[in-house]
């Protein structure tokens, strides 16, 4: 019970952090700008989900090429647990943790435990290395387009640097780090040894997947940039986007998906970054927050959709516990 009045406590507690600083970056472009632009979307909004349900489509899609071809999982229940895990992540502040169990759970009727896991750990690890491909080519683009100040610059190139090096660290985990002399692994060792054995395994036997699976990230993170250029095109039409522009936020918008899955939703957090880099890109700053804005309720649109998947198993459950607590109604005297 402490565990989760604590989960509660710090679910409030960052959606209210959130709450504020979305305030904050609303007041501090104004609300006039912010609704023009909504409003020149207008159906507009309609492509924006659709990119946003291929997208999902090339995520699932990317999942079930990680999963060892003798686990058969059809594309429209890998959708339906895909969409389910990705809005529990996103509502809770444990990412991750909350929306890869919430896949396995969904998919166990059709896939073993063992399979789950292993091809979602996998599917984690490609997704990674396209998310840092991405980030890698927004900071690249930045530092060839924007005529940036000389402090601004060696703080881009010192993030190529650490993006290189995070890219050899996680290659040289997958190779392994313990010697046998040192004696017996720590726990989280031994689990980090568990999931490195089932990709390499997955890996040797089946590369053309695991590259199929990155190519499909990769296409995940294209479309999200053709999203951003055609959005930046109905809120600021009086001046052309650039895929350059567009690039660029995408790229910061993995760093804030990784950085700040805590917060549910990233509300405030991508507002107030976006809203922050768009000057930087020749924009205001209102055009920023009015684009995060926008790909929030994307975002929302999709999570409910992932809720009302998850609408039957919430039921099973609460149906489960009563009964675990004191009993059908029919038991009762």
């Amino acid at each position: 019970m402490l565990t989760r009045r604590r989960q509660y406590l710090l679910t409030g507690v960052t959606a209210l952090g959130g709450l504020g600083l979305f305030a904050y970056a609303v007041r501090s472009v104004g609300l006039a700008p912010i609704s023009d632009g909504i409003r020149r979307v207008g159906w507009g909004l309609l492509p924006i989900l659709a990119l946003g349900g291929v997208r999902f489509a090339f995520r699932t899609e990317a999942w079930r090429q990680c999963m060892r071809p003798e686990a058969r999982l059809p594309f429209a229940p890998a959708l339906a647990a895909f969409l389910a895990g990705d809005a529990i992540g996103s509502v809770t502040p444990f990412g991750l943790a909350a929306s890869e169990p919430t896949k396995a759970f969904l998919s166990r009727h059709r896939l073993a435990t063992s399979d789950a896991v292993s091809s979602l750990a996998t599917d984690n690890l490609v997704y990674a290395a396209s998310a840092l491909t991405m980030v890698a080519a927004g900071v690249a683009v930045l530092l060839a387009t924007v005529p940036l100040p000389f402090q601004w610059q060696e703080w881009g190139v010192a993030a190529l640097v650490l993006l290189v090096a995070a890219g050899l660290a996680g290659l040289r985990l997958l190779r392994g780090t313990w010697s046998p002399e040192q004696g017996a692994r720590p726990a989280w060792r031994q689990r980090l040894a568990s999931v490195r054995q089932s990709v390499l395994g997955f890996s040797a036997a089946n590369p053309g997947r695991l590259w199929r699976a990155f190519g499909l990230g990769l296409a995940f993170h294209a479309l999200a940039v053709v999203e951003v250029f055609l959005t930046l095109g109905w809120i600021h039409p009086g001046e052309a986007p650039t895929f350059s522009q567009s690039v660029v936020f995408e790229a910061l918008n993995r760093v804030q998906m990784l950085a700040f899955k805590f917060v549910p939703f990233r509300v405030g957090v991508d507002e107030a970054l976006t809203g922050a880099l768009a000057p930087a890109l020749a924009l205001p700053a209102a055009v920023g927050v009015t684009l995060a804005i926008v790909r929030k309720v994307r975002n929302l649109f999709w999570a409910g959709i992932g809720f009302v998947v998850l609408g039957p198993w919430f039921s099973v459950l609460g149906l489960t516990a009563g009964r675990a607590r004191g009993g059908s109604a029919t038991d009762r005297p």
